[in-house]
């Protein structure tokens, strides 16, 4: 389809599989996809979910088809019966279905590395339609597959999660940015954790009014607030429905506006996560850090563990769940355990400052509380939280209440601590609210 000049190209998703539309598999291909097209500066206007039904994918990729530039097909591509994305393809497309010889050769080959005999069922992935061209897959057996139909791009790509992102990023965004003039949208990100939505909306809202009043490029500014307890991402977005907007300049006026409206709940600027932030900022500085928990089970140690080069900064953690490990791994006192009970300030401090001796580390945080669904009282409901950092210096504390199930408390709570971890950086000056921009796209 043709698009006005200077506007964006516009792309769609088709996901294919009975298991994503009953809940068995989770369709993360589909999230994969559109931030891979938000980055590249592809606009996705929709997404689909199919079953494995032949006629029903027909008539998706005509529709969608009909209504894109670029349209994005994951999954049914292996060798069994129920596999029919290529056959169906074909037929949206109008041409045959032809066995490639080279194909099948490389398909054999694989086999032959993967030390397995090729099942015959297998050369049905060595099929595409006439006028398709093959996407490599080096990781799998399925190879994908793309064409033109109708001026749109169909680039079909199997649905294995780490087949179909290679796939995307060596295969597909080439091609796209062969064919397509793409100009990446202009974000700016601000996180935050500590202010709910609406509280964080009555602060922005007037702020980019104001801008929007100011500036002709601001006046299509879009505003987006993203909500996962207990933390909120707000994104500004600088794209406009004629092509033209906002660009990082621009968007970068907003930080200063914006953090003297949301601080101290404004823990950083960038796609970067508190957890990542965290470590970067203990590695820069030479720290080493630690955890005792309670509640969590381990939560805010596995956060920060999940960062790559974690271990440059992490020395690990003590789960002290029942009190006996309190008082024998982390040295709390049974009297503070008898007088105050194993979710109290008193007791949060001391697991933080035995950790700290017992690990040796730099910096501690300490978690205990209610995580439910049974053991509140009316002076300490489910979701009573306490959390402590200490170092050198001392020991801070945060009382919490948190809402939510078992494990909405859990990962809450979790992300408190690393908040409070982040705050005792940032009050030491090895950290600060540094803009940090996506990872790039090679």
């Amino acid at each position: 389809m043709t698009r006005p000049h200077g506007s964006a190209p516009i792309a769609e998703v088709l996901s294919i599989g009975d298991e994503l539309l009953c809940g068995d598999t989770v369709n993360t291909n589909a999230a994969f996809l559109g931030q891979r097209a938000r980055a590249l500066g592809v606009v996705l206007t929709h997404v689909e979910v199919v079953r494995d039904r032949e006629d029903e994918i027909v008539a998706a990729v005509r529709a969608a088809a009909s209504r894109c530039d670029v349209l994005l097909v994951s999954g049914g591509l292996g060798p069994t019966t129920d596999d029919l994305t290529t056959a169906a393809v074909a037929l949206a497309a109008g041409c045959p279905l032809v066995r490639d010889a080279d194909a099948v050769a490389r398909l054999e080959e694989k086999f032959r590395r993967f030390a397995r005999v090729m099942p015959p069922a297998n050369l049905k992935q060595a099929e595409r339609p006439e006028r398709a061209q093959w996407l490599d897959n080096p990781i799998g057996s399925a190879e994908g597959f793309w064409l033109e139909l109708g001026g749109c791009a169909v680039f079909v790509m199997p649905g294995v999660p780490r087949e179909l992102q290679r796939m995307q990023r060596e295969q597909v965004e080439p091609r796209l940015r062969e064919r397509l003039a793409l100009r990446p949208v202009a974000r700016r990100v601000y996180r935050l954790l500590g202010l709910g939505e609406s509280a964080i909306a009555e602060k922005v809202e007037p702020i980019v009014d104001a801008a929007r009043e100011r500036s002709a490029a601001l006046r299509q500014l879009f505003v987006h607030y993203r909500a996962a307890m207990p933390e909120v991402i707000v994104v500004l977005e600088g794209t406009a429905r004629d092509g033209e907007g906002a660009g990082e300049d621009e968007l970068s006026g907003f930080d200063a506006a914006m953090q003297q409206a949301l601080a101290p709940a404004l823990y950083g600027m960038g796609e970067a996560d508190l957890p990542t932030r965290i470590v970067a900022a203990a590695t820069r500085a030479g720290l080493r850090l630690c955890c005792a928990e309670s509640c969590t089970g381990g939560a805010a140690a596995a956060g920060l563990a999940s960062v790559p080069g974690a271990s440059a900064c992490l020395d690990g953690a003590i789960v002290a769940y029942d009190n006996r490990i309190k008082r024998e791994q982390l040295g709390v006192d049974a009297a503070l355990l008898e007088q105050h009970g194993a979710v109290s300030e008193p007791v949060a401090r001391a697991m933080a400052e035995g950790a700290l001796r017992s690990l040796r580390s730099d910096l501690a945080v300490a978690i205990t509380g209610i995580a439910g669904p049974d053991g509140g009282t009316a002076e300490k409901p489910v979701g009573t939280v306490h959390v402590a950092v200490a170092d050198r210096d001392g020991t801070r504390h945060l009382r919490l209440q948190l809402r939510g199930d078992r494990g909405t408390l859990q990962r809450a709570a979790a992300s408190w601590a690393h908040k409070l971890l982040w705050d005792r950086l940032v009050e030491r000056g090895v950290a600060t609210l540094q803009w940090l921009a996506p990872s790039p796209l090679e």
